[in-house]
């Protein structure tokens, strides 16, 4: 947090080595960097921060190996790659940067299988799935991309078992499956989907204890 080590990588643009508004990057553990390239509506990995081994995933559309806005982004421990994407309010699982396995989940709408801007993603090491479902203030969990075991937490709000509409974005579940959210100006912690333990840390602001539009979460 000293800021030593300071590396950037990109520009603007949609060529290689550029970007178009990034909204989230996932580190898996051999090091390699995926990031959703939500204006270029595509996904890109790389080995590391010199751009070495690009490869880009996707074009603008709503069938197999295309996105509309891709937001969120996660690779599982077997190197599954899920995508939550905003436009087209699904999230899509491949088995790699090829798009071999493609699998898609989700309408628009409030009901099971349905998001309405869905934002971040997340997979447990049981495989379960959790998305962050923004305009419709909830937290979802499911078994896995048939979207069985549907089980969703929250309304709009700021009160207990609450989140803002647009304002909720990253999450994040610990090892113990504590869930973390990044809730507009505050994160939110919850023991479980039932919202068991739910605890609260920031207000409004940019003074200590405070945020303004907190976006990804990670707890380490």
């Amino acid at each position: 947090m000293t800021g030593a080590g300071w590396t950037t990588f990109g520009s603007r643009g949609s060529g290689v080595n550029q970007f178009y508004i990034p909204t989230r990057l996932f580190v898996d553990p051999a090091g390699k960097i995926y990031v959703a390239d939500r204006n270029n509506d595509r996904i890109v990995r790389v080995n590391d921060m010199t751009g070495a081994g690009w490869t880009t995933l996707g074009s603008r559309g709503s069938g197999a190996n295309q996105f509309n806005g891709p937001i969120g982004i996660f690779v599982d421990t077997a190197g599954r790659i899920y995508v939550t994407e905003g436009g087209n309010n699904r999230i899509v699982r491949m088995n790699d940067m090829t798009g071999a396995g493609w699998t898609a989940l989700g309408t628009r709408g409030s009901g099971a299988n349905q998001f309405n801007l869905p934002r971040s993603v997340f997979v447990d090491s049981a495989g379960k799935i959790y998305v962050t479902d923004a305009r419709n203030s909830r937290i979802v969990r499911m078994n896995d991309m048939t979207g069985a075991g549907w089980t969703t937490l929250g309304s709009r709000g700021t009160g207990i078992g609450q989140f803002s509409e647009d304002g909720m974005d990253g999450i994040f579940v610990s090892r113990a499956g504590q869930i973390f959210v990044a809730d507009s100006s505050r994160i939110v912690r919850i023991n479980d989907m039932t919202g068991a333990g739910w605890t609260t840390f920031g207000t409004s602001g940019s003074q200590k204890g405070q945020f303004i539009g907190v976006g990804g979460i990670f707890v380490r």
